[in-house]
């Protein structure tokens, strides 16, 4: 009996190479002024090394132990996220208040607090989906929870990652129940809630005023913008080269991180950009395929959790690319598995873990 999925153990494992590869690449320059060239790749695959141990652990660990600690799990999250707050463990990067100082590594807490906010979310609505077609007070409970995540990422702030939660919640109640009705009038509040935000916020404003027309202010506001879509126009069909961009020397920042999809663009061209997109369709695909056959067999906390793994990558990755591609305003998240970053890496990956065991346990029930 094989111990993981097939399909999906390649897909994924070809997506953490694939960004080892190319956020190498991306940060050679950076590398190379600081004194080591091969500084940025040996984190790269300390990193991986560190993911793939978080995978397997995961998957060793049986998924209905997520069930019985989700209270404890949304508990830890929530501190998590209040620890980048105190003095002598928060880590302040250009005005952010996003990482802890564990050792010598930053660690971002939102995204083992997102993984954390999954799990209870699928223990709360697996057992209540005849209570999600009822009324609406029914699912204000986990809004509410939501609500305390949401407030503690703004006050980093980390606008892009509540917006990520709060799409991949909605998605799970509409996807377990939720009336067409209850979906309408959560996504109205959330687009007001959303533009007051925005409105409120001058330099998100900015941002979206800015990514409408990048080349409108080149050399300041859109100067982000600007220079992905230099490097996506450089690379047209093929690509000028693995190695060869131009951009990741000091034009584009964030080349290694946030920015990474532009490089890929610029050094693989279409064809490259086309792999990177087809193998997250793959990955969410196969995801949601073993959520299916678990609410098949009969596991609903399963299914859930599943579905709200493949959610959660879909939309970071959307995201990433739209705003990569200048059709999103440009917002801080990573590309999931590629970019630069041990702590997305690391949380990205035990979330495959549980899919793994999710699916070893669905495959041993019809095995019976």
């Amino acid at each position: 009996m094989m111990f993981f999925d097939p399909m999906l153990l390649v897909v994924y494992l070809l997506l953490v190479t694939l960004g080892i590869v190319t956020a190498y690449s991306a940060t050679i320059a950076q590398a190379f002024d600081a004194g080591d060239t091969f500084m940025y790749l040996r984190k790269n695959f300390i990193n991986a090394l560190f993911a793939l141990t978080a995978m397997l652990v995961a998957s060793l660990i049986p998924f209905r132990f997520w069930q019985k600690t989700a209270p404890v799990m949304l508990l830890g999250g929530i501190i998590l996220l209040a620890l980048v707050f105190v003095p002598a463990l928060g880590v302040e990067i250009n005005g952010s208040h996003r990482w802890i100082r564990v050792a010598s590594f930053n660690l971002q807490p939102s995204e083992f607090a997102e993984l954390a906010f999954i799990m209870f979310a699928a223990d709360y609505i697996s057992s209540r989906r005849n209570l999600l077609n009822s009324t609406f007070g029914d699912i204000l409970p986990i809004f509410g929870v939501f609500s305390v995540f949401a407030v503690l990422l703004l006050l980093e702030p980390d606008f892009g990652s509540a917006v990520v939660l709060g799409t991949t919640l909605v998605c799970l109640l509409f996807l377990n129940g939720m009336r067409f009705f209850h979906l309408a009038m959560t996504m109205g509040a959330g687009l007001l809630f959303v533009t007051m935000l925005v409105v409120l916020e001058p330099y998100r404003l900015t941002r979206l005023l800015s990514f409408m027309n990048p080349f409108d202010d080149p050399f300041n506001t859109g100067f982000q913008l600007t220079q992905s879509l230099i490097a996506f126009g450089r690379g047209e069909l093929f690509g000028v080269g693995i190695g060869n961009s131009v951009q990741k020397l000091f034009y584009l920042p964030y080349a290694g991180s946030d920015f990474l999809l532009a490089i890929i663009a610029e050094e693989l061209g279409f064809v490259g950009i086309f792999a990177v997109i087809t193998l997250f369709v793959v990955l969410t695909w196969r995801i949601f395929h073993i959520s299916w056959l678990a609410g098949a067999s009969g596991e609903r906390f399963g299914m859930v959790l599943c579905q709200g793994i493949a959610v959660l990558i879909a939309v970071s990755a959307m995201i990433n690319m739209g705003v990569n591609m200048g059709v999103l305003p440009t917002k801080g998240l990573t590309l999931p598995f590629m970019s630069e970053g041990g702590t997305s890496l690391i949380a990205c990956s035990a979330a495959i873990g549980i899919v793994f065991a999710v699916e070893r346990y669905t495959r041993q029930v019809s095995e019976r």
